[in-house]
This record gives structure tokens, C-alpha cells and sequence, in this order.
């Protein structure tokens, strides 16, 4: 095997691994399309960028049929390799959405970096005490009516920058807040929103790496999929 042959197989052993990480992470952690504004693309290519540089390419530098010490040349770009990936799969964990959270004006999409594991023990649902993994869990919160309450919230924010939606002690089921969201649901427009139906309603929805709007269900206020105006 000579070393172009050794290049492309490392380079298709990579591409394969780093194809199956993307399909696991799409299918497991962002229904209703929530990849579009997660910055899931942008993390893979930097993994894939990462990955082909620290593996076939230096395949590449350094194969040469013969050559003494290759075995082990080829083994310290395997865990070099390994620990690039491994990096990035904890960045990966790191990011990945662990609530959907519904209010009057708007979804967020919350992910794990977001949020402090004392805030999170303070759920009201043992269930929203730890971070799932397979998939956010879809809640809700609505603006407290106590003024105390929401000068504590304005404090909470303006000391941590963390707002309601990053607090899992103000989460509610998302039932309670169905109603109001379907009450303030606004009409959906452009190609991607015509393709649900003329009377396509939704709410803004944003995360740490972009906005778009998220459809709603018109009858039971559950959310649909991320669309673009």
C-alpha cells in the first residue's frame, strides 16, 4: 500500500466516523429541525476539519512502505487523532439542546452549557433535575404576576446574565403555557411557512447561535419545526 492508498482509507475511515456522530447527534438530540439554529453544522465541520487534519493528512506526511518505526508513527496519530475527537464529542455534550422552553413571546432553546447545576437541582419535577440525553425536554415558563418576583428575576439576570428560560426552578409543564402561546402565535410567512399551510402560525425561537421562527400546532399548541421567514 503506498501512501496515497493509506491517505484515502484513513480519509474514509474518518469521513465515516464523523458522518455517524453527526446522524446520531441529529436524530437523538434536535427534533422539530432544531439543528437549523444549534450551530450543529458549524460544530461538525470544525470536528471534521480537525479530524482529517490531525489523521490522514499527517497519514499522508509520514507512510512509507518500509519505513522503520511506521507502526508506531501510525499509532501516535491514531491517539493524537482520538484526542482531537475526544475533545470535540465533549464540546459536542456540551452543546447539546437539554430544554425547549415555551413562553408568551417566544421559544428558547436551552442547552447544557446554559445551565447551572444548582439552578438545576432546584426543578419542580424530578425529571428536569438532570440533563437528559436523549433529547430536551419541551417545557414552559410564563412571567411571574408578583412584582417581587420579577425584580428577584431582573437581579438573577443582570448577576449571572441568566434569564427565565435558563432557570429550571420557574419551568412549568408546557400544557399550562399551550394556551398562551396559541394566543400569541403569529402568523407565518415565506416559501418554507406556505409549504405547512396557509394559516401557519408560530413564535420566534432563538439560541446561542441564531433565530428563526418555530410552527406551531393551531390545536394543541404543541411546537412544529423551525422555519425560516
Amino acid at each position: 500500500m503506498n501512501r496515497w492508498k493509506a491517505f484515502a482509507l484513513h480519509l474514509l475511515l474518518s469521513l465515516i466516523l464523523i458522518s455517524g456522530i453527526a446522524l446520531a447527534a441529529l436524530l437523538i438530540w434536535y427534533p422539530h429541525g432544531l439543528y437549523r439554529i444549534s450551530g450543529l453544522d458549524r460544530l461538525m465541520l470544525v470536528m471534521l476539519c480537525i479530524d482529517v487534519t490531525a489523521g490522514p493528512l499527517l497519514t499522508l506526511m509520514i507512510y512509507k512502505p518500509g519505513k522503520w518505526g511506521l507502526r508506531f508513527d501510525l499509532k501516535v496519530i491514531a491517539l493524537v487523532q482520538a484526542a482531537f475527537l475526544a475533545y470535540g464529542l465533549h464540546t459536542l455534550w456540551q452543546s447539546r439542546p437539554v430544554f425547549l422552553v415555551g413562553t408568551d413571546v417566544r421559544f428558547t432553546l436551552v442547552s447544557a452549557a446554559d445551565i447551572d447545576p444548582e439552578d438545576l437541582a432546584k426543578a419542580a419535577r424530578p425529571e428536569w433535575r438532570r440533563l437528559p440525553w436523549n433529547g430536551p425536554h419541551l417545557v414552559g415558563v410564563l412571567p411571574p404576576a408578583d412584582p417581587e418576583q420579577r425584580e428577584a428575576l431582573l437581579k438573577t439576570f443582570m448577576k449571572t446574565g441568566r434569564d427565565q428560560e435558563q432557570l429550571p426552578d420557574q419551568y412549568r409543564p408546557y400544557a399550562e403555557v399551550a394556551p398562551v402561546i396559541l394566543g400569541k402565535a403569529q402568523p407565518l410567512e415565506g416559501q418554507e411557512a406556505a409549504r405547512i399551510g396557509p394559516d401557519a402560525r408560530g413564535l420566534p425561537i432563538y439560541s446561542r447561535d441564531d433565530d428563526a421562527w418555530m410552527s406551531i400546532d393551531p390545536k394543541t399548541g404543541e411546537p412544529g419545526k423551525v422555519v425560516r421567514p
